[in-house]
């Protein structure tokens, strides 16, 4: 009868314990389910941001003429490639050399829609690489492969959303 009462008395106490912690470890499923997913929302986001940026880019170098439909405002000296490369010259001169420090340079990216565009490519990618890499949750090695093609798809979603809209049919 004594080990009958001692057990019930152990069972009341640990029941409480072992039902905190089955709520502790749904509590943090739930808070690792919402940091994947927000990895994810972000991660995508800034690499359709990198596609558009390429399309941009590809469309001021092929299709120059819809851009400017689009655009019809534009700053032709800054968003021609034929005519923004003289920009990061003094004067527009390549003999009287860079216009300001940098300008041919790491600052390239402030003279002319071309480089502008390439800058936010690569930012926006490197921003996407390295908010994936901060999510720190380690993978089976064909998840990586799969994420790296889902990504892939959005940024080339990203550049047709931007590019097709540039262009010119007869």
């Amino acid at each position: 009868m004594r080990k009958c009462v001692l057990s019930l008395a152990w069972l009341a106490i640990a029941l409480p314990v072992f039902c905190q912690n089955i709520t502790t470890v749904e509590e943090d499923l739930k808070k690792l389910r919402k940091k994947r997913v927000t990895n994810y929302i972000v991660t995508g986001s800034l690499v359709m941001l990198a596609g558009a940026a390429d399309g941009v880019n590809q469309a001021l170098q092929f299709q120059y003429p819809g851009f400017k439909k689009v655009f019809p405002n534009a700053n032709d000296q800054f968003w021609k490639p034929s005519l923004s490369g003289a920009n990061k010259y003094k004067n527009g001169d390549p003999h009287q050399g860079a216009r300001f420090p940098g300008s041919r340079t790491w600052l390239v990216f402030t003279t002319d829609g071309y480089h502008l565009t390439r800058f936010a490519d690569h930012l926006f990618l490197s921003g996407a690489i390295a908010f994936k890499i901060a999510g720190h949750e380690k993978k089976k090695w064909y998840v990586y492969v799969a994420e790296a093609a889902g990504y892939w798809l959005i940024n080339r979603a990203g550049f047709c959303m931007t590019y097709n809209r540039f262009k010119c049919y007869p």
